[in-house]
């Protein structure tokens, strides 16, 4: 071991043994308390202050009520100028039930030649009895032509090719019942037996659900295409499990667009399978994980990750520069309600302004985070705090990150995959993983249909009864594209 000289100097009188070994100890008790700092820092993260999810706070975490909205002065409840709903009656009824009194309340005497000089109605809305199961038997005709006397036979309806088979609306249920409502393949079987009187296997419902997907192949494809169109997109991914090993199910989506794809690796390899953005031009919205930077594309960065990582770092730390910065982008984010939303460029004197104050409490946190000394004679560079590292990236990234403030279509966060990627996560929690590749590429497939029609205002019944019947809704002449 290479003692510095620095070392040496402070011990003249000591044998180089001993002062061999206090150098070891020093070296020793520098990286245990290293070790000690990131380990108390890592019991510390939460969904509040880190991009853990809140299921993974569990019930002994006393803060999992905290958000990091601030208080305002509005009441709970809806707010002046929000249009409610309520259920109001219909103009058209479907059957009219009139209660005529028999006798006079008075007197006794028979009303039945009595003059009607008032109506008040009440309106029940109610489902009709459970529907029948209807069997429709279709027959091919075979006839012989008196001229030549060729025989010919009718043509069945197209879909129509097994003796016997269900029907596109009782797949359509099925499929709106196992693929919207996470119902488990065994729970929609006794749904369906309740609902319909009818007993189908969890089995037939694979089959249904590969049958969707073989359908919506030709949707899909117009799906990417039209996402790398758009001005705007959204990236993130998580882990799935298939066939028991870890997966990545990444989401690209646009306000009115979704695709989901599962891929055996989570980075480049996986982001370039899908396809979108190794070819796309606009701005794409997503975390700060690196591989999304080795694209060509405009980046804009999620702020409410900037938040809980600022919330962490002003707990480690007590420092104030990070709850100053959190006011100052959440600020930011009012601005671009307030004129964002009317299509008005926020004033670049408000621009430059945050800007400039963006810069100054940077500035200010790496002073108080300098970097690490070096201190002569050790090997390696000393790992730098978690508070620099965001700092540094802060500093860089800063045109990425203060992009929302600039551009009308970018938003503050990014929400909107997160969103379209929490809806996959309670598949998970249901049914814990898929047992094969084949089946998993179905459901996001069908989920990406999913997603999509009801972004579009559809209704997801009908739109899956038409996909089976080989006229699924199509984003190319139903998407409007900026």
């Amino acid at each position: 071991m290479e003692i510095p000289e620095e070392i040496k100097s402070k011990f003249p009188d000591c044998p180089p043994e001993i002062v061999a070994y206090i150098y070891y100890l020093h070296e020793k008790i520098d990286k245990l308390e290293a070790r000690v700092t990131e380990l108390e820092s890592r019991l510390k993260l939460n969904s509040n202050n880190s991009g853990k999810p809140p299921s993974s706070d569990g019930y002994t975490h006393k803060n999992h009520t905290t958000s990091l909205r601030k208080k305002t002065q509005k009441k709970p409840g809806g707010q002046p100028g929000h249009k409610g709903k309520t259920l109001e009656q219909s103009s058209n009824p479907d059957h009219i039930e009139t209660h005529s009194p028999e006798v006079c309340s008075c007197c006794g005497r028979s009303l039945q030649n009595g003059s009607i000089i008032g109506i008040e109605k009440r309106q029940v809305f109610d489902l009709p009895p459970p529907p029948s199961i209807e069997i429709i038997e279709h027959q091919s005709l075979t006839k012989v032509c008196t001229h030549c006397g060729r025989k010919t036979s009718g043509t069945f309806p197209p879909g129509v090719t097994q003796p016997v088979q269900y029907g596109s609306r009782i797949k359509a249920n099925l499929s709106y019942l196992v693929h919207y409502q996470f119902i488990p393949y065994d729970r929609a079987t006794e749904a369906c037996y309740d609902l319909f009187g009818i007993s189908i296997s969890p089995g037939t419902i694979v089959n249904i659900t590969r049958t969707l997907s073989e359908r919506l192949i030709l949707f899909h494809e117009s799906v990417k295409s039209a996402l790398k169109c758009e001005p705007v997109i959204h990236n993130d991914e998580t882990g799935v499990r298939v066939e028991g090993k870890l997966h990545w199910l990444h989401v690209t989506s646009a306000s009115r667009l979704t695709s989901y794809s599962v891929q055996p690796k989570r980075g480049a390899d996986g982001i370039n399978n899908i396809g979108v953005l190794p070819i796309y031009t606009g701005i794409s919205v997503h975390d700060f994980w690196n591989p999304y930077l080795s694209y060509s594309c405009t980046h804009s960065f999620c702020c409410a990750h900037i938040l809980r990582e600022l919330k962490r770092v002003e707990e480690e730390t007590e420092q104030k520069w990070p709850n100053i910065l959190s006011e100052l982008l959440i600020q930011a984010k009012h601005l671009k309600e307030m004129f964002h939303l009317d299509d008005i460029p926020i004033p670049q004197i408000m621009v430059n302004s945050i800007k400039s104050s963006y810069d100054e409490l940077i500035q200010a946190g790496l002073d108080e985070n300098p970097l690490p000394i070096h201190i002569p004679g050790k090997r390696g560079r000393k790992k730098k705090s978690f508070a620099r590292n965001l700092l540094e990236r802060l500093d860089i990234h800063k045109d990425s990150i203060l992009r929302f403030i600039e551009q009308i279509r970018v938003p503050f966060d990014n929400n909107l995959a997160e969103r379209d990627i929490r809806m996959m996560k309670v598949k998970m929690k249901i049914s814990g993983g898929f047992r094969d590749r084949t089946t998993a590429e179905a459901v996001v497939l069908i989920r990406s249909y999913i997603s999509t029609i009801r972004k579009n205002g559809e209704r997801v019944i009908e739109a899956i009864n038409a996909a089976f019947n080989n006229n699924p809704w199509m984003p190319e002449t139903h998407t409007i594209r900026s």
